[in-house]
C-alpha cells in the first residue's frame, strides 16, 4: 500500500505540473510531500539549530520530536533567558526563565502539534487540516503557489510553495511572524530545512537560524517531554547534588556538590575538577580548575541547564563555545 500511494503521489504531482492552472490545494499538498521525501510516523529525531538573533548574538535551539506525538524544545544561550517548551501529546507547558506558562488555548496546541512533524507539509495532511488554494504570488527568484492550511480550532497558516517543485518556501503565522525556508538538504530520506530567517511582525529585525545537527532514529527519555515544574522554577536537592552516571553519550561518571563537578574514572579516581556556580534555579556555569591556574580562555566554559528530572533520573542541555549537546543521566546509589 506505501509504494501504491506513493506511485500514485508521483503520477499526480508530473501530471499537475503540466495543469498549474486547474491544481488544486490538495495536488500542491500531496506534491510537496513527495518532494519532502520519507516519513515515518512516530519516527523519533532531534534537530540542534544556532540562531543569530537581531542583537548579534546567538542562542542554541534543540528540538526533540517523536512525528505526529510529542515535541520539546530548549533553548540555551550565555547571554539569553533559557526557555523550553514541553508536549508530550496532551499538556503544554513553556518554561521561560523562572515563569511557568501553562497553555490552554486550543489553537496554541494545534501550533505545537504542528512542530511534532518535521515538515508542516505532513502535519497538515495527518492533522486533516482544511486546505484552501488562494491566488499566486510572484517574486524576484520564485513564483509561488498559495495555500492556506486551517485547522479544526482555526489555528490557520499561509503557506508558499515553488511552482518548479512544490517545496515549500514560506510560512506565514496567525500573528503575522514569518519563516524563510532557504537551503534544506535530504538527510537520510527526509528533507531538512538547513537555513531559515524568520521576520517578525511590525519589526525588522531577523532572526537565522543554521542546521548544526540531524539525529534520528532515536530512544528518548520522556523526561524531553514532560514538564517536571509545577508552581516554581526549582531543581530538587537529590538532583542538584549527587553521585551521577550517564545514560547515553560518553561513559561519564561525577560527583555534583554545591560549589563542584568531580570526575572520577572507572576506577573511583580523581581526573577532573570543575567548579561551579549556580546563573540561574536551573542553570549552572562550569570551570574547571586547570583552566582558573592557566587563565585559560572563557571559550572552555560550559553552561549546563537541566530541563526535566524524576527521582533518579534528569536530561540537560548544554553549550561550551561552539560545542553544544543534550545528555541523560542517572543517580548513582
Amino acid at each position: 500500500m506505501k509504494y501504491f500511494y506513493t506511485l500514485l503521489l508521483l503520477i499526480i504531482s508530473l501530471f499537475v505540473r503540466g495543469q498549474n492552472q486547474n491544481i488544486t490545494a490538495e495536488q500542491i499538498l500531496d506534491s510537496s510531500i513527495i518532494f519532502c521525501g520519507e516519513f515515518t510516523p512516530k519516527k523519533a529525531s532531534e534537530l540542534t539549530y544556532t540562531a543569530f538573533m537581531p542583537d548579534s548574538s546567538t542562542v542554541t535551539i534543540d528540538e526533540k520530536r517523536i512525528e505526529g506525538e510529542k515535541y520539546t524544545q530548549s533553548i540555551l544561550s550565555m547571554t539569553h533567558v533559557p526557555q523550553t517548551t514541553f508536549f508530550n501529546g496532551k499538556n503544554l507547558t513553556r518554561i521561560n526563565g523562572d515563569s511557568i506558562i501553562k497553555i490552554q488555548k486550543p489553537e496554541t496546541k494545534d501550533e505545537i502539534k504542528l512542530r511534532t512533524f518535521t515538515n508542516l507539509q505532513f502535519g497538515y495532511k495527518t492533522l486533516k487540516y482544511k486546505i484552501t488554494r488562494l491566488d499566486n504570488q510572484n517574486f524576484n527568484n520564485f513564483d509561488c503557489f498559495v495555500v492556506s492550511a486551517t485547522s479544526k480550532n482555526g489555528y490557520k497558516t499561509l503557506n508558499y510553495f515553488d511552482k518548479t517543485n512544490f517545496r515549500l518556501l514560506m510560512v506565514i503565522y496567525p500573528n503575522g511572524n514569518k519563516s524563510l525556508m532557504i537551503e534544506y538538504a535530504m538527510k537520510e530520506g527526509t528533507l531538512i530545512n538547513t537555513h531559515i530567517v524568520n521576520t517578525f511582525s511590525n519589526s525588522t529585525d531577523k532572526q537565522i537560524l543554521k542546521l548544526d545537527r540531524y539525529k534520528t532514529n532515536r530512544t528518548f527519555s520522556d523526561l524531553w517531554f514532560d514538564c517536571p515544574y509545577h508552581d516554581k522554577v526549582e531543581i530538587p536537592e537529590n538532583i542538584k547534588k549527587g553521585h551521577f552516571s550517564s545514560l547515553n553519550g560518553p561513559d561519564t561518571e561525577f560527583n555534583r556538590t554545591d560549589k563542584a563537578l568531580d570526575y572520577f574514572d572507572e576506577n573511583g579516581n580523581l581526573i577532573l575538577r570543575r567548579f561551579l556556580i549556580w546563573t540561574n534555579n536551573d542553570t549552572f556555569g562550569l570551570i574547571s580548575e586547570d583552566d582558573i591556574k592557566n587563565n585559560t580562555s572563557l571559550e572552555s566554559n560550559i553552561l549546563v541547564r537541566i530541563i526535566s528530572w524524576n527521582s533518579d533520573s534528569y536530561v540537560c542541555q548544554w553549550i561550551a563555545g561552539k560545542y553544544t549537546d543534550t545528555q541523560d543521566y542517572k543517580l548513582k546509589k
